[in-house]
């Protein structure tokens, strides 16, 4: 659990990490990469606890956007104005990303019963993704001035 919670602190740069030699002129992949995969997670992490706790996706928004709502939001932010090519490498490695987290998540919840893994899903749901969750949202809101500013050296 601590591996996971620290790649998040990172921004999961190691899962998303691509070649070298950016030439100056190009968006940064891997910042953008980085910036949406915190986002797909979010959304991920909503569509999952969503199952277990129907007002998982209520309990967490922020503003009128949930999980779902803020990674499509964030996905127009981070891919606005990149060409084709670069917007299509950054969701890759941002659902790369996302996907990798996740499955370090499900293997925290190990094996057991069906009901046993119910009962630990919907507990972890409550203690762990929801703050997680409601986190991301809450920092992109509070921060978005310079989460847009970050984007924009991105791109350049």
């Amino acid at each position: 659990m601590r591996v996971i919670l620290i790649c998040l602190a990172l921004g999961a740069s190691t899962a998303v990490a691509g070649p070298g030699g950016q030439s100056p002129s190009s968006p940064d992949t891997d910042m953008l990469a980085n910036v949406l995969s915190t986002a797909f997670l979010a959304k991920n992490l909503t569509l999952v606890c969503s199952q277990q706790d129907r007002w998982f996706a209520e309990d967490t928004r922020t503003g009128d956007l949930d999980g779902v709502g803020f990674a499509e939001h964030v996905q127009r932010e981070v891919l606005d104005r990149l060409p084709q090519t670069e917007s299509g490498i950054v969701v890759i490695r941002a659902a790369n990303a996302s996907r990798a987290v996740s499955i370090g998540f499900i293997h925290v919840m190990g094996d057991g019963p069906a009901d046993e893994q119910s009962e630990r899903l919907a507990a972890w749901c409550k203690t762990t993704a929801k703050p997680l969750v409601q986190g991301i949202l809450a920092q992109h809101q509070i921060r978005h001035d310079l989460y847009d500013r970050t984007l924009d050296q991105a791109k350049q």
